[in-house]
């Protein structure tokens, strides 16, 4: 069925309009991306076909070089944008190791020249939107925000909310990929930070202009977020300073055109918020206590008369908070991710009073950024489940909330002029690589494709879960990749058996962080934990235990393969542990009440510590455990500051050696292959880049 400029294809409750480059559902448009929309289309036209990968892949991208996991993501988007499910479809249905059939009943009707004339404006104006959103290069990196997610957003939004209604313009604000932003109440400014040689500092950027001029000067600090005075004459900030603590930050304030920060309160938190009449500011300080987790807190804009407003107890975090228009109460955002369910929600205090209510009954796996809308509301970033996107969403002054951008691309923060027709917002990505490289070239790494969590199977090669959510094997140099998961949810953290016959992994398919099984291939894949759930470890060699990390406990666990009864292995807080390879030990990290690390080694047999070395390094922060086959040694990855290093800790000897440096990109997941002579890791970086759009109203 080949296109036509004025075709229709109908299949399921589905039509795509092969003109107008839309798909709709009933009166609804679905918001899908240019190269996902290629993909369907591309799909639909030739329905019951299979098309292999390369075919499809170079039809929509036309001989630029991407890689397979480009497609399967676009894949990925088709089936939750038609609710589809991978393994029982009803439109898309996935030919292993070969590529992509449409398996529905699709008709094909054409337009009348009513209805070519109709859509003829319409198309033009979302090729002009198209245009100034592919102009929107954020730090560097190139956004998709398109036409179809926009307008879509526009349509949503057009009966209350003043964003994301009208045409606008966008336009870069600095080019280093790690920054916050906020825009002045006039809308005349924007202060960021910025970062050159890793060191940061805070900018401010006229937009009329577009001068800059430095306001703090860069230093070894991480900032963690910013805030500005209502009258637009100070500005707040938190950060970590790398010199001090590494668990402690503080929150400052600072004149907007430059001057001496002063420090406001110790142990402050990213989110920090300012009252209508720029008297008092909230913030949030964690303790990671178990009746005293995080803590939200009021003070007067000068750091005095510092009082707690309210307390969270283990495992709930609290995050963004603002002060409401008539400064009497603070909405604020609290609870956990831990388990990688929905437990986020939205709620109120009121500062006389401390009488809390929940204000959205909507759920939300993480709650990054409140901003105040003129009509009572509030604008704010969450990411509704793990498998998602973290979108700009709006809460009105009646409870309801609604997602106002709805593309790929993740939004971390939001700041509004007091007239809501600017708005400054920060998308995140990630460079995370999969790398592999000798033990003893660890600094020589063969860099492979897009990762995130990395485990060795017994024949050498390599399953990882890459960036599109789904579990992946590969050969160490880079040949033979396969795709073993394939659907809307996030299958990450593989554990391969000792005979290689089975891999175990975590995936939210039923709300929450579960443990899964499949065949090697990627076949038969079935639930295994239904209780506790949590992270794979371990699988014995008889193949009648699984261990298993709980995210949400800090604990570890183990289940009956087969029998299904889960109880807990060690109850102690633990973090990152690593069993040996005949599963006879267990090591891993413990912190004290002064967050002094040690790494302990247990018997799995009688939960006996058998070893306990400190880590003597000041501020140190461990992650990331494995074992030497031989079981003679661990390896482990420590942060001092931004620089992460490589050390091995032999049982026989109380003193740990490092191995190699391993510079200041973030490190995910590590793994040693079965012969020990080689690593395999994921490194790379989070990219936080600011955009401001403006002609809102």
């Amino acid at each position: 069925m080949p296109a036509e400029m004025g075709s229709f294809y109908e299949f399921g409750d589905f039509r795509l309009d092969a003109g107008a480059k839309t798909l709709s559902r009933g009166n609804e448009t679905v918001a899908l991306t240019p190269k996902v929309f290629d993909t369907l289309q591309y799909l639909v036209e030739h329905a019951g076909q299979l098309l292999e990968k390369e075919e499809l892949m170079q039809h929509i991208w036309q001989d630029r070089f991407v890689e397979e996991s480009n497609l399967t993501f676009n894949i990925k988007m088709l089936r939750r944008a038609l609710h589809d499910d991978a393994q029982q479809p009803r439109f898309i249905e996935t030919v292993p190791r070969r590529g992509y059939r449409f398996i529905a009943e699709v008709k094909q009707t054409s337009r009348t020249p009513s209805e070519l004339l109709a859509v003829t404006a319409p198309k033009r104006r979302g090729k002009l939107y198209w245009a100034i959103a592919a102009a929107v290069v954020i730090l560097g990196t190139a956004l998709g925000l398109t036409s179809w997610s926009l307008l879509n957003a526009h349509t949503a939004v057009a009966r209350s909310a003043p964003i994301l209604v009208t045409a606008f313009k966008s336009e870069r604000l600095s080019s280093t990929g790690s920054a916050h932003a906020v825009i002045t109440p006039d809308g005349k400014y924007v202060a960021y930070t910025n970062e050159t040689g890793g060191k940061q500092s805070v900018w401010l950027r006229q937009l009329a202009t577009s001068e800059n001029i430095q306001i703090v000067p860069p230093s070894d600090s991480r900032y963690l977020g910013l805030a500005i005075s209502h009258d637009g004459n100070s500005l707040y900030f938190s950060r970590r300073d790398q010199a001090g603590a590494l668990f402690l930050s503080a929150a400052y304030r600072v004149m907007t055109f430059g001057g001496i920060p002063v420090k406001i309160a110790d142990q402050a938190e990213g989110w920090l918020s300012v009252s209508p009449d720029d008297k008092q500011v909230s913030f949030v300080r964690c303790k990671y206590q178990p009746d005293d987790y995080c803590s939200l807190f009021v003070a007067d804009n000068d750091g005095r008369n510092e009082r707690k407003v309210l307390t969270r107890q283990k495992p709930i975090r609290i995050t963004s908070n603002q002060f409401s228009r008539d400064g009497r109460s603070l909405v604020f955002a609290a609870g956990q991710s831990l388990n990688g369910g929905r437990d986020f929600h939205l709620l109120r205090v009121d500062l006389a009073s401390g009488t809390e209510s929940e204000i959205s009954h909507t759920a939300f796996f993480s709650i990054s950024r409140l901003e105040p809308l003129p009509n009572d509301g509030f604008l704010f970033s969450a990411l509704e489940t793990l498998d998602g996107e973290s979108r700009i969403w709006e809460l009105s002054a009646t409870g309801e909330t609604r997602a106002l951008t709805n593309d790929a691309e993740d939004y971390t923060d939001v700041s509004l002029s007091k007239a809501a027709d600017k708005l400054v917002s920060t998308l995140t990505s990630n460079s995370f690589r999969l790398q592999v490289a000798p033990l003893a070239e660890v600094n020589n790494p063969k860099v492979l494709i897009p990762a995130r969590t990395v485990a060795f199977a017994p024949n050498g090669r390599i399953v990882y879960s890459s960036n599109d959510g789904d579990i992946w094997s590969i050969n160490p140099d880079g040949s033979d990749q396969r795709q073993l998961t394939n659907n809307a949810f996030h299958d990450f953290s593989p554990c391969v058996t000792p005979d290689g016959q089975h891999i175990f992994f975590a995936s939210n398919r039923t709300g929450a962080n579960q443990v899964w099984r499949m065949n090697a291939d990627g076949s038969d894949q079935v639930q295994v934990t239904h209780g506790q759930g949590g992270f794979p470890q371990y699988i014995t060699s008889d193949g009648k235990y699984l261990y298993y990390y709980s995210g949400l406990q800090q604990t570890l666990w183990q289940v009956s393969i087969g029998h299904g009864e889960e109880t807990p292995l060690l109850e102690k807080r633990l973090y990152e542990p690593a069993f040996s390879v005949d599963g006879k030990l267990v090591a891993y990290f413990v912190r004290d009440a002064q967050r002094h690390s040690s790494l302990e080694i247990v018997s799995v047999d009688d939960r006996k510590v058998l070893h306990t070395f400190a880590l003597d390094q000041e501020n140190v922060d461990p992650f990331k455990i494995v074992w030497a086959p031989d079981g003679k040694s661990v390896q482990y990855i420590i942060a001092i500051g931004t620089e992460k290093s490589l050390w091995e800790q032999p049982l026989t000897d109380a003193k740990p050696r490092m191995i190699a440096g391993l510079g200041s990109d973030d490190i995910d997941d590590l793994a040693i292959s079965p012969d020990g002579k080689s690593l395999a890791f994921t490194r790379g970086h989070w990219i936080h880049d600011a955009v401001l759009i403006s002609g809102l109203k």
